[in-house]
């Protein structure tokens, strides 16, 4: 699966289907060419009655893990857009303290987004992501090292230092929804439980060959499509369906359109 995740959504679900559903069919002609059809005949009720309980708890582990595996993509997504509020309203509060270090602050914020949007996004998706303080180290010396002259810039200055603690938070938490990944024992049991399902699929016996077929890979292509969809959204930064680095140029484009209009000419 982690093999196409660079293609789009609908070239990744083409592929699956495919692959699933002839993988399938070729299963069932070796069992159909190997067991006799008096024998399918004979553990029709058994099997069928196994089935029915196999495809229901697999049908259970699949929908628990699609949920959980989306819930983890929605926090990585939120945790995204507070990390980028946090930078934006840092920004924001800088317009009260003195020009110089307002100055100093923009940049260190500017700079901070465009090293998210143009490096460690790219990094993200390419596997190759090595936490450092970078911007956030920049940030954190422009703040602590300015000294408040009145009561006004000491509370400016303190919440920006609480933004600050978001912004670090956020950011230390993206790290960890990019590093990992579901556990191991859950990919074992999708794969295993698709295996075993898929083939209790194949001890019947209608009448055609070809009605079967068509119904076994179509069973494993809809299981091969929710596992796709499992391992689009247990990685939030790679693939296809990834979480957005859109706040991130927002702070950027908010930044580069108060600058213009300072220096527009009046």
């Amino acid at each position: 699966m982690f093999l196409i995740e660079n293609l789009g959504t609908a070239s990744q679900a083409i592929v699956v289907v495919v692959f699933f559903a002839s993988t399938s069919v070729l299963g069932l002609y070796i069992v159909r060419s190997s067991v006799p059809l008096r024998m399918l005949r004979d553990d029709h009720d058994v099997a069928g009655f196994i089935f029915g309980v196999v495809g229901a708890f697999y049908g259970v582990v699949l929908a628990f893990v699609i949920v959980a595996a989306w819930q983890r993509f929605d926090r990585a997504d939120a945790k995204t857009q507070e990390e980028a509020l946090a930078l934006s309203n840092i920004y924001s509060l800088s317009f009260g303290l003195p020009v110089p270090v307002r100055s100093q602050v923009a940049q260190a914020v500017l700079d901070y987004a465009d090293e998210v949007v143009d490096h460690e996004w790219h990094q993200m998706a390419n596997f190759t992501y090595e936490r450092s303080l970078g911007g956030e180290g920049n940030l954190w010396r422009t703040l602590l090292d300015y000294e408040p002259q009145n009561v006004r810039e000491q509370v400016v200055l303190d919440k920006s230092l609480d933004a600050m603690d978001q912004l670090s938070d956020a950011r230390r938490l993206r790290y960890v929804y990019y590093h990992e990944d579901l556990p191991s024992v859950v990919w074992i049991i999708i794969y295993i439980g698709a295996a075993i399902t898929i083939g209790f699929s194949y001890f019947f016996n209608p009448r055609s060959f070809r009605s079967q077929a068509i119904m076994c890979g179509t069973f494993a292509a809809l299981i091969g499509l929710t596992i796709m969809a499992i391992a689009e959204l247990s990685s939030p930064y790679q693939g296809a369906i990834n979480v957005s680095n859109a706040p991130f140029k927002f702070v950027i484009h908010m930044i580069e359109q108060d600058r213009g209009n300072v220096h527009a000419p009046q």
